[in-house]
């Protein structure tokens, strides 16, 4: 099939075709009970046998799964550009523009909140056991007074559910012959973009439920698929509904390309300009970064830490149940009578209640039933499979800091972590990989959509400097990127404080270097207390010099006294 004439019929059912792999692979019903274990629901609807049943909550899942987030997350990660060629005649440019994408690339982090999208793929990561980053071009932001701009990059989290691979046995995400992402969106706005583009028949786009959404009763939505596939290497992306087009197939490049559609059945994209295409990437990538927590044999997606916990926590939520079940059928006791034992007496089991023996046989006619001992062997178990179950996810009380004391030395501390937290590397590790990829999707966006000379600025050797930003002008420029790891843990600030102070305490620094080396989000007045002690210490100098100066005086005229 020729990608290039596609109608949005034959885009949907791809779409399906997506959707039943997912079905017959269970993976739906997977990621659906991993979520509700993560959320707190682990026990099915009452019935009537059940009905009495204490349904107790202890969500090891949901522990497990934060605790497996916190310690991926534990590192800051910032990503730098470098010259592919360390030498030649064109080194100079190449180094100053890996400086600028270097810069670029944290200011746009920040803009974009690259630190909450990582926090929402690492929830899908070890819920779900997959995350996928979607990067995309927002033309609805604007900004600049001097050099006004419009258009921004901007990312989201897709839940595995909503994208469909055209080879989910594939891994490699840009080995795809198309990605399709579907998403619901108001009717309306749906509407006003298919009007927008000149679609025919756009009025005639409906709402639907083929999404499940928590509000499709008060919203009308429109179930929209992006669809991203090659052409000559090149990126192509539409958009459209099950039966109309909302945005026709466009190369993924800004003014360089052109679409004509003849007919719903037959579409033909103009080939852009090659002029200055030389230098770009010879097979643009997919804006679509795909990350597993633990690979899954001959699949795309992986397996989280939530699904393997979930049989244990089950385990656990029963045996603390029935144990709940039997103190609550025997807290009360039982009473045996003798046929007109008690005459009519109701027990009301108010203190001091005296209740008379009206049997007229010898021997009692009236007495508790005794109950049965509580199995001490039901609790014993239930704190095994807890412990077996935090040993072999990594969730032990040494990872969570549950077991490190206040007195306990910084060099123990972090032997400890660094030996518990083993496991955790791996899962850094390919989030790290994940950030090499997300690395040259942000140079394509550089060099294909921020070519308007906009301005940034950024602090260096604490002054402000201002870059004017054209990632066109490195269109033939290579670059390599590494990812640098920063220290972020929960321990590493205190940990850095304690050497801080040992330094200080053992004379090895003074106390502006101390300030120097002080971390500043726990000294965010660093800057501020800098400019006090450098004016405290001049006003003390000054002082200085004038008794120094008082002192030189009064030994002259001591000496030029006459006898």
């Amino acid at each position: 099939m020729n990608e290039s004439s596609l109608t949005p019929t034959k885009i949907w059912l791809q779409f399906e075709k997506g959707l039943n792999y997912l079905e017959k692979s269970k993976l739906k019903d997977e990621w659906e009970e991993c979520e509700k274990f993560y959320e707190g629901e682990h026990w099915p609807n009452p019935t009537e046998r059940t009905k009495n049943l204490p349904r107790p909550v202890v969500n090891i899942c949901s522990m497990i799964a934060d605790n497996k987030k916190a310690g991926i997350l534990s590192s800051n990660i910032k990503m730098i550009f470098k010259p592919a060629e360390m030498f030649g005649y064109n080194y100079e440019k190449s180094a100053e523009g890996a400086d600028i994408f270097t810069k670029f690339a944290e200011i746009i982090s920040k803009e974009m909140k690259q630190s909450e999208l990582d926090d929402l793929a690492q929830d899908s990561s070890v819920q779900l056991g997959t995350y996928i980053y979607h990067y995309f071009w927002d033309s609805t932001i604007s900004g600049g007074l001097q050099t006004p701009y419009v258009g921004g990059m901007r990312g989201e989290i897709i839940h595995p559910k909503n994208i469909i691979f055209s080879n989910p046995l594939e891994k490699d995400e840009q080995k795809q012959k198309y990605i399709i992402i579907a998403s619901a969106e108001p009717l309306e706005s749906v509407r006003e973009l298919a009007k927008r583009n000149k679609v025919v028949g756009w009025e005639n786009i409906k709402a639907d439920n083929e999404l499940e959404t928590d509000n499709t009763e008060e919203i009308e939505l429109c179930t929209v698929l992006t669809r991203y596939s090659r052409i000559n290497g090149k990126v192509v992306w539409e958009k459209s509904t099950k039966y109309y087009y909302i945005q026709k197939p466009t190369y993924w490049e800004p003014n360089r390309s052109t679409v004509k559609l003849e007919n719903e059945d037959e579409q033909e994209i103009n080939e852009p300009d090659n002029t200055n295409y030389n230098g770009y990437f010879k097979k643009q990538l997919y804006p679509v970064v795909v990350g597993n927590h633990k690979d899954r044999k001959k699949s795309i997606y992986g397996i989280g830490e939530v699904k393997q916990a979930i049989p244990n926590n089950k385990s656990v939520n029963f045996n603390l149940g029935m144990m709940l079940l039997s103190v609550q059928n025997t807290a009360w006791p039982k009473i045996i009578q003798k046929a007109n034992a008690l005459a009519k007496q109701q027990i009301t089991n108010e203190p001091g209640q005296i209740i008379t023996d009206n049997s007229s046989i010898s021997g009692w006619g009236v007495k508790y039933l005794d109950a049965p001992g509580f199995n001490n062997q039901a609790l014993t178990l239930t704190n095994t499979i807890i412990d077996l179950t935090r040993t072999t996810t990594g969730s032990t009380e040494i990872t969570n800091g549950e077991a490190l004391g206040a007195n306990m030395a910084a060099s123990a501390i972090i032997a400890l972590q660094n030996q518990a937290k083993k496991p955790i590397e791996t899962y850094q590790r390919k989030l790290y990989r994940v950030y090499e990829k997300i690395g040259k999707i942000y140079e394509q966006y550089f060099k294909y959509y921020y070519n308007d000379g906009r301005l940034f600025s950024y602090e260096e050797e604490d002054q402000t400097k201002v870059v004017s930003m054209d990632g066109e002008l490195y269109k033939d420029t290579d670059f390599n990127l590494t990812i640098e790891v920063g220290a972020g843990g929960v321990y590493s600030e205190s940990l850095s404080i304690t050497l801080l102070d040992n330094l200080k305490e053992a004379g090895d620094i003074d106390t502006d270097e101390y300030i120097e080396l002080y971390p500043e989000s726990i000294m965010p007045f660093k800057a501020k207390l800098k400019k006090m002690r450098e004016k405290k210490l001049l006003e003390q100098q000054m002082l200085m010099e004038q008794q120094a100066m008082i002192q030189e005086m009064q030994q002259n005229n001591l000496v030029n006294r006459p006898i």
